[in-house]
């Protein structure tokens, strides 16, 4: 069973992002300078296609990770969990917020991987939680998907993929191929790799897979990237209740009785 797991990354959270904006003369991101870490959901994609591996042998882990040398360290993080294979493909052929473009680059990548039989990804894989790019892919390629699965597991020869929809664990056989992108959840919580993995991965090479140019026309083209700043706290109309605490009550009780009987807008 070949699974293929995909990894986008996230610049650091704890980093600002005033720099961000676009390269000189293209549609790419400019991140230099900004440290890159794997997301939660990139974790969980992981760890899930780990526990498939263990449960039986015959699973055949690829990890596939877009960008730019920027991106090395998201796949040595990956590397040293030892899985068959790991490798990046460069992105500069398709802006992140084309999903068309997008979702044609990854299936050339998962062709670079192989003939897959799962293909896992986290759920806000490259479109910032739209929800669009992966079930994208899956309607491009005629795959089965599941979205925002916590656990997936192997029962008679078929995939079982679970997902909480509100109090209710929703249990889905999924034929294959299948993309199912993969939540957080503390029963898939990224393991740590061993220490000597770290030192291999760090002096191992980094396998780069080129993608093929993608001659059909894009649905997006972008002029622009800002950063705006979040909103100012205290800048809407409010005002902090004084004096006593009985006194702060009872004109909050008022208030709350006027908005119910409609005098307060």
């Amino acid at each position: 069973m070949e699974v293929i797991v995909l990894i986008a990354g996230v610049v650091d959270p704890k980093w600002r992002l005033e720099r961000l904006g676009l390269r000189n003369g293209t549609e790419q991101p400019d991140e230099s300078g900004l440290p890159r870490r794997l997301s939660p959901f990139d974790e969980a994609a992981l760890e899930t296609a780990l526990k498939l591996q263990e449960a039986d042998p015959s699973v055949r882990v690829t990890v596939a990770v877009p960008g730019d040398a920027g991106s090395d360290v998201l796949l040595r993080a990956a590397m040293a969990l030892r899985p068959h294979r790991a490798f990046r493909f460069d992105t500069a052929g398709a802006p992140p917020w084309d999903p068309f473009a997008m979702a044609r680059m990854l299936g050339a990548a998962v062709d670079a991987a192989g003939l897959p039989d799962l293909v896992l990804a986290g759920r806000e894989f490259g479109d910032g939680d739209d929800g669009v790019l992966l079930p994208l892919l899956a309607e491009m390629r005629g795959w089965s998907f599941c979205g925002q699965a916590h656990g997936l597991a192997l029962a008679d020869g078929a995939m079982v993929a679970r997902r909480m929809r509100g109090p209710r664990e929703e249990v889905i056989r999924l034929p294959s191929p299948a993309l199912v992108s993969v939540t957080n959840d503390r029963s898939n919580r990224l393991r740590h790799p061993l220490m000597k993995n770290v030192v291999l991965t760090r002096r191992a090479a980094i396998e780069v897979v080129a993608m093929p140019c993608d001659e059909k026309g894009r649905t997006l083209h972008a002029c622009s990237l800002t950063v705006v700043p979040p909103a100012q706290r205290g800048a809407g109309s409010c005002r902090m209740l004084e004096g006593p605490l009985d006194a702060q009550v009872a004109e909050f009780a008022a208030y709350l009785r006027g908005w119910r009987d409609g005098a307060v807008r």
